[in-house]
């Protein structure tokens, strides 16, 4: 009976961790928009990050735009695809999912999302 408790109390503290984290991100962007301030890495320093445009691109890809989602950040999916897998690498969900998977899984997400970085500022084509 004892296994069955913990893996529920796994589930629902995992659960809990989803929802105080997308909490965060929507405060977080409450406060920026209201600020005006939409990336801070390109406030500061003027120089835009690997994820502008990736609020447009989730905006887009919201209204099923697919074209424009990748017009605004072409790395949006794999990046969010790592994020999940980095807040998920330890926990219930993946246990299945080998730890050398997991992390080529992430290395290829980031380095995607650097060499799309990298191609968008060789061609100005950050907007």
């Amino acid at each position: 009976m004892e296994p069955k408790k913990s893996r529920r109390r796994e589930w629902m503290n995992l659960l809990f961790m989803h929802v105080i984290l997308l909490a965060a991100a929507l405060l977080y962007m409450a406060v920026m928009v209201k600020l005006k301030i939409y990336c801070p890495i390109r406030y500061i320093t003027g120089i835009p990050c690997p994820g502008c445009g990736m609020s447009r691109a989730l905006g887009c890809l919201l209204r099923l735009d697919l074209s424009g989602s990748l017009r605004s950040n072409p790395a949006l999916l794999p990046c969010m695809m790592t994020i999940i897998l980095l807040i998920n690498r330890d926990t219930c969900l993946l246990e299945r999912v080998s730890m050398r998977v997991k992390d080529i899984l992430i290395g290829i997400g980031f380095g995607f999302t650097i060499v799309v970085y990298i191609v968008r500022m060789a061609f100005f084509t950050i907007p």
